[in-house]
């Protein structure tokens, strides 16, 4: 494991141990800020008198400077440099924020990402100093992941916000252990305001942790991702993106599909673009995979436009970019019919889809693409419409417009005495 691993490892269970600490002594006033950011009356009041109850003395107050800020200094604090769609949306908002005129930064315990260009500052922050230390004169702190909610709260940022991706902390919730749903339920109390992806991560996260979220959906950059005019491919490519060892991404099933269209007789190619070596062996399928290991985004790009057929497995997802990447490429796509594809999929429209895990009806629908010229192109031609809808220039008036809003209406309960 490379240092720079352990390093997020020892930083990640500093701020569990923060938040295990706020299992029973949570002030009331995190509350009643929550319930200022979210505009929720009853719980502002029913904050308002706990602390009353108490005999905590506290203000609330604006921040009129903020009100006349044009452009703001936006700090985001992310949870690594692998290589994610999570951490492609957190990047590609920091680079056109700043090209908006906001003075953005990026601050990380991880060395700088190669794999994405990043045009704002980057902060490779010291391994003894915590994430929110290094944060100086900023107006907004945004967390990149649920745990580092702790390092925005303690920032001196007044604006603070946690960019919501989706996890298993949301999507397998029944199966974590006690003590980390209660971590991770913790965190999301506190008082930060919550972006996500889509609409069934807004119902994930009202249900789960009671808290509301602003929709800020996900885009793709048509400059990287946009169709080829000629593809000529005698024998099919079928491509395969993520990593093979996320077992919830379903690329077992893909190869099984495959492994059985191969012993019928069908003639394709598999290209698999992974971020990182493989860690599985697929030889004893008989499927023969050419890797692309770690490509650039632009590679990536070229990889989705030289493919017939782009394939997802994954049995849940909070968005899913790569089937949308994909349609915009002008690529055929097949996809497990998960709720976050379905905030743009639509079966036998833009893409073909499958039950999660039902190998036999993926084998079917790969069956049906191969076999019909015709049926892709349909596909690619809605696809591509449907891509068309999830540009960053929309995306980005929608965020920008959010923390313009926010700016201009701030107020934050300060306490300005503890009750005896």
């Amino acid at each position: 494991m490379k240092s720079y691993e352990r390093l997020l490892g020892y930083h990640y269970i500093r701020r569990i141990r923060e938040l295990a600490k706020l299992f029973d002594g949570k002030s009331p006033i995190f509350d009643l800020n929550t319930g200022i950011i979210e505009k929720d009356n009853e719980k502002i009041n029913i904050n308002k008198a706990k602390l009353d109850m108490l005999g905590c003395e506290y203000s609330i107050e604006c921040f009129d400077y903020l009100k006349a800020k044009k452009k703001l200094d936006i700090s985001y604090l992310l949870p690594h440099s692998r290589v994610t769609g999570g951490l492609k949306i957190l990047i590609e908002q920091a680079n056109r924020l700043q090209s908006r005129g906001h003075n953005v930064s990026l601050y990380g315990h991880s060395p700088k990402p190669e794999w994405i260009e990043i045009k704002c500052g980057y902060f490779h922050v010291p391994p003894d100093e915590d994430l929110h230390e290094a944060v100086l004169n900023t107006d907004v702190v945004i967390a990149g992941y649920w745990d580092l909610v702790v390092d925005a709260v303690r920032s001196c940022a007044p604006l603070k916000y946690l960019s919501e991706q989706g996890g298993r902390y949301i999507f397998e919730y029944e199966n974590m252990q006690p003590f980390y749903r209660n971590v991770v339920t913790v965190a999301f109390k506190l008082p930060v305001k919550i972006f996500t992806v889509s609409g069934q991560m807004q119902e994930k996260i009202k249900n789960l942790y009671g808290r509301k979220s602003v929709l800020i959906p996900n885009a793709i950059d048509n400059e990287l991702f946009h169709p080829l005019r000629n593809r000529q491919n005698n024998i099919p490519e079928i491509l395969v993106v993520g990593y093979d060892s996320l077992q919830f991404k379903g690329h077992d099933d893909i190869i099984k599909a495959l492994a059985i269209l191969k012993k019928e007789g069908y003639n394709f190619r598999i290209r698999w673009a992974i971020a990182a070596s493989p860690q599985k062996n697929y030889a004893d399928t008989g499927v023969d995979i050419q890797y692309h290991i770690a490509p650039s985004q632009e590679e990536l790009g070229r990889l989705y436009r030289m493919s017939d057929i782009y394939v997802s497995g994954s049995y849940y997802e909070s968005f899913s970019l790569p089937p949308l990447e994909a349609m915009a490429s002008g690529t055929a796509v097949i996809t497990a019919s998960n709720e976050g594809v379905r905030e743009y999929a639509l079966d036998g429209k833009n893409c073909l889809m499958y039950k999660p895990g039902a190998v036999e009806e993926l084998v079917s629908k790969l069956k049906l693409l191969i076999g019909s010229y015709k049926l892709r192109e349909d596909l690619i031609y809605k696809g591509l419409k449907t891509a068309e809808k999830f540009r960053w220039e929309k995306s980005i008036d929608m965020f920008e417009g959010e923390l313009i809003k926010s700016k201009n209406s701030f107020r934050i309960a300060l306490i300005e005495r503890m009750g005896n």
